[in-house]
């Protein structure tokens, strides 16, 4: 018999995984704290870092407006799409903040052209493409209506493979039914209730 010949590999019962982990129900050994970030990261409620103080205003600002992005719809300078409205982030974004203001960039909210709005009602920031908006005429900037975001245009219908007709809206809403009339309507209906509890809330930004 070689040496190297394994004749039998013993598991001892009483083994039990390092008290700062626990075991998921794939056998894997993980923290605590790991499993709260995946929870928190299906729910899309991810902690919002806490605020140093001691920030220079500058850097904070602008680390603000880095952290999460929100682009809009990208156009060709024929008017082609090129991409649709975007969220996206900058990784260690109070670090590239610091060194961008170091190197002299500064925010300047007088040159604004177009503000981001988040969606009334909608998911958190970091998982809300939104809408952009422009000043008024006097300068301003409006408040959109919620209508504005729950545009019934942009419902889609389609039927599945099981038969069934599905209705869905860019902002996260859907409706099945079994017919494509009723998906319609009924995606309609969530809509316009979306859009009556924003306004009578006054949550349209």
């Amino acid at each position: 018999m070689s040496d190297k010949e394994i004749v039998e590999s013993v598991r001892f019962g009483n083994h039990q995984p390092p008290s700062d982990y626990t075991k998921t129900d794939t056998g894997q050994l993980v923290t605590h704290e790991f499993l709260a970030l995946i929870q928190q990261t299906l729910s899309g409620k991810l902690a919002e870092p806490k605020r140093d103080e001691t920030l220079d205003p500058e850097v904070r600002a602008l680390a603000e407006e880095l952290s999460v992005i929100h682009l809009p719809e990208w156009h060709s300078e024929v008017g082609r799409k090129l991409a649709a409205p975007t969220v996206t982030s900058i990784k260690q974004a109070t670090r590239v903040a610091e060194y961008l203001v170091r190197r002299g960039v500064r925010t300047h909210p007088e040159l604004e052209e177009i503000r981001w709005a988040p969606t009334p009602l909608g998911p958190p920031g970091s998982f809300d493409t939104g809408m952009h908006i422009t000043r008024d005429a006097d300068g301003n900037w409006p408040a959109p209506d919620p209508e504005a975001f729950y545009d019934f245009e942009d419902i889609e219908v389609k039927q599945a493979e099981d038969g069934l007709w599905h209705a869905t809206h860019p902002r996260g809403l859907s409706v099945e039914a079994p017919t494509k009339s009723d998906a319609y309507a009924g995606l309609v209906g969530q809509l316009r209730q979306r859009i009556e509890h924003a306004r009578r809330t006054g949550n349209a930004q």
